[in-house]
């Protein structure tokens, strides 16, 4: 099972277009997969999920998935450069044992020139401190807004061609 992550919390993000894309290359390259979306955690994860007082929700829609996944692939934006602070409390507030032994792989992107290299720098410092393999090659979007269409859908051929190759690499990761 591969679970696609849009990593940050934003309504109406790039992010999450970005990896419902990734999510149907998946599907029609015939992997198993699954979207988890963080605009769907609770609301004051910060204060209950985060210190043990877990809900059947949380517990429910997001460790079972973390746990039940093999590889992961986060699409991540660039905030202030590096990654979402939603998605530090996210990895925060599932027990360190989930991640272990698992693979990953990391999608950037930001309508800056760097396409979230330092987010995607900094962010695989952590899954490798959770015994996460992170895959080499790491797509750099940048000028996000400029590659995605008016239904939302990646229309920057060699953007596509990227994300295409990385979902085959991650398949056989």
């Amino acid at each position: 099972m591969i679970t696609v992550i849009s990593s940050t919390n934003r309504l109406g993000s790039n992010t999450l277009k970005v990896a419902k894309a990734y999510l149907e290359i998946l599907e029609n390259q015939g992997a198993e997969c699954q979207l988890m979306d963080l605009c769907g955690l609770p609301r004051d994860i910060a204060f209950t999920e985060l210190y043990g007082q877990r809900s059947d929700s949380f517990q429910q829609n997001f460790i079972s998935l973390v746990e039940k996944s093999e590889k992961y692939v986060f699409v991540i934006p660039e905030y202030n450069g590096g990654f979402p602070g939603i998605l530090k409390l996210f990895i925060d507030a599932i027990p360190p044992k989930s991640w272990n032994n698992k693979k990953a792989g990391l999608v950037g992107l930001s309508n800056g020139a760097a396409g979230a290299l330092r987010a995607m720098d900094q962010f695989s410092n952590v899954l490798n401190y959770l015994k996460v393999d992170v895959i080499s090659d790491k797509p750099k979007l940048s000028a996000i807004d400029s590659a995605l269409n008016e239904q939302g859908k990646v229309n920057h051929e060699g953007y596509f061609k990227r994300l295409e190759a990385h979902a085959e690499k991650m398949m056989g990761f």
